[in-house]
Formats: C-alpha cells, sequence, structure tokens
C-alpha cells in the first residue's frame, strides 16, 4: 500500500473511548481529517471541546462523528465508510452472552463495508495481547505469530457459568482470526495491520475514569481490589498505542502484519512504588505479597513496535504520573 498523505480521510470507531481518543488526537496532529464513529453525537462534542482545549484543530472540517449504534451491521459501516482512504477498527460490541460471535460479526461486518466502499486502502484493527497469551506465563518469547489457543479451549469446555473467565481472550482471539481469514478469502485491495496492545495507562483525555484508570484511582483509595485481579501484566502508555495505530496507517512495510503494543512487564508493587514517590502525601496501601502483586516474567518481543516509535517507549512512571494527574491527583 502507498502511504496514506496528510489530509486523508480516516475512520475511528469509537473514537470516544479511552484508547481511540488518543488515536485520533495524534491522527488530527499528524494532518488526518477523522470521522469518529460513536454511539452519542453530545459525546462527539465533548470530545472536540477536550481537543480544541489541547490546541488541536477539531473544527468541523477535520473532525466530524457518525453514529454507529449496532456494531454488526455492515448497512451501518458502510454509511461511515463514503470516501474514506483507511480505517482504525477499535470499538468493541457492547458485553452480553454472545459476545464472542458479536466480536466476529463486527470483524466481518467492518471488512466487507470497507470492500464495498471501494476506496479504502488500509484498515488498522485494535485487536490484543489477549488474542495471543493469557497466565500463566510461558518459556517462551512471544511474537506475532502466536495465538491464544488456551484460552478458545477454555471458553469452549467450561460451564456456563465460569464462560465469562475466558470470553475476553476467546473474543479478541476468534475476532482476529476471522478478520485474517476474511482477508485471505476475499483478497481485497486494501490491506489489514493489527495492533496487540496490552494494559495501557497513560492520561485520560476526558470523561469518567474507567478500566486503568479506575484501577490507579481505587489505589489511591487503599483498594487493591481490581490491581489484584489484573496481577502481573506488561504495560503501555496509551500515548503509544495511539501513536502506533496511526504510524501503521503511513508504513509501507507493515502490510498484513501483527505488531505488539508492548512497552515492558509491570506488576502491582511497581505501581505503588510509583505512586507512592510522586505522591508522597497520598495513603497507599502495603505492597501485596505473594505473585498477584509482582511484574509479569513472561518475554514479549514487541520491538517492530519500539522501532516504530523510533526506538523508545515511554516509561511506566510517565504514564502512572500523568495518568493519575489527569483524574484530579
Amino acid at each position: 500500500m502507498s502511504t496514506l498523505e496528510p489530509g486523508s480521510l480516516i475512520v475511528i470507531t469509537g473514537l470516544t473511548g479511552y484508547i481511540a481518543s488518543h488515536i485520533g488526537l495524534v491522527a488530527l496532529r499528524s494532518g488526518f481529517h477523522v470521522r469518529g464513529t460513536v454511539r452519542s453525537r453530545a459525546r462527539g462534542e465533548e470530545l472536540r471541546e477536550a481537543y480544541t482545549s489541547l490546541g488541536v484543530d477539531a473544527s468541523p472540517e477535520k473532525l466530524c462523528f457518525t453514529v454507529i449504534d449496532d456494531l454488526t451491521k455492515q448497512e451501518q459501516f458502510e454509511r461511515a465508510f463514503e470516501d474514506v482512504d483507511a480505517v482504525i477498527h477499535v470499538a468493541l460490541p457492547e458485553p452480553s452472552a454472545t459476545w464472542v460471535q458479536d466480536s466476529i460479526a463486527s470483524n466481518v461486518a467492518l471488512l466487507n463495508a470497507a470492500k464495498k466502499a471501494g476506496a479504502v486502502k488500509r484498515i488498522v484493527l485494535t485487536s490484543s495481547s489477549a488474542a495471543v497469551h493469557s497466565e500463566p506465563p510461558t518459556e517462551k518469547v512471544l511474537d506475532d505469530k502466536d495465538w491464544n489457543d488456551g484460552a478458545i479451549q477454555r471458553f469452549q469446555s467450561v460451564p456456563p457459568a465460569e464462560k465469562a473467565k475466558y470470553i475476553y481472550g476467546a473474543a479478541k482471539t476468534l475476532a482476529e482470526r476471522e478478520a485474517w481469514k476474511w482477508m485471505e478469502e476475499q483478497k481485497p485491495s486494501f490491506d489489514l495491520v493489527a495492533l496487540l496492545p496490552n494494559a495501557n495507562f497513560g492520561p485520560l483525555i476526558f470523561g469518567q475514569p474507567r478500566s486503568t484508570a479506575d484501577m490507579v484511582l481505587k489505589l489511591f483509595k487503599g483498594d487493591t481490589t481490581d490491581v489484584k485481579r489484573l496481577g502481573p501484566q506488561w504495560y503501555i502508555d496509551v500515548r503509544d498505542t495511539g501513536a502506533l495505530h496511526v504510524l501503521s496507517l503511513t508504513d509501507a512495510t507493515v502490510s498484513n502484519t501483527r505488531i505488539w503494543a508492548a512497552a515492558g512487564p509491570c506488576g502491582a508493587n511497581e505501581f505503588l512504588a510509583i505512586l507512592r514517590k510522586n505522591f508522597p502525601q497520598a495513603k497507599l496501601p502495603e505492597d501485596i505479597d505473594g505473585p498477584r502483586g509482582e511484574s509479569s516474567t513472561q518475554k514479549i518481543d514487541s520491538e517492530k513496535g519500539r522501532l516504530m516509535l523510533g526506538g523508545k517507549w515511554r516509561t511506566l512512571e510517565d504514564a502512572l504520573v500523568d495518568m493519575a494527574k489527569s483524574v484530579g491527583y
């Protein structure tokens, strides 16, 4: 694929989400015109105000919105993809008992709509590290050839009451695999890049804290429930995740590849040490005993992403401190 030029129109699905809002910020700063899919135009306008407050031209000529309320409907994507040069697919269907099937259907509907649109040159899919691995860690250095077959097997084999524990890994693995299968069978004129982010930290652009941001807020309140549930991880600063998505649009060498978005191992006790250092007035919990407090021992080959970013990831300290400040600390 020839690289996209500044001024090209791209669609970013789920633009008001934590990760997608950062992708949009990088895209606008890079000179792209952005059409964001949203469930609510009012929330889209809140994001426009947030971008403007950061000094970005988010005028209607540069940023517009289209409502998609069902991510499994091809016709809704078709309306969004008119005259579009590329697509970044971040949004997920609403969690439900059929979330695995809905996640697969969303990717297929989007790909079919992009093929019908005719002008799309590249699709960047936000997959997940969960499409590659789950606990416990392995001796293998994980790379872009690995898949989380274990999550699929467990999801399919356990009783219904236990499926929720494995649904995310199964959904992400099966949905991404279906996208690659579609590409092989349909052979469209566009190519595909899949990003594999691990745990994202870093500032919120707008909105209420959820996920990792809510976890950090709870640490300031002495609540370690969520951080214990998270367990040993690799992290990435959400600003690096945003940059990797946009770079994946413009780098001709990453055509039809998977790219790890993972900067380094981390864990609860490292989070606490960083927060104690930077917010000495806060009453943070004691270190967590046992493996749930430790950093990940899993090795990951994420060199491709690091090199795309100029050879350097943002640090966990920068990500955590800026996240905490963005939610009021």
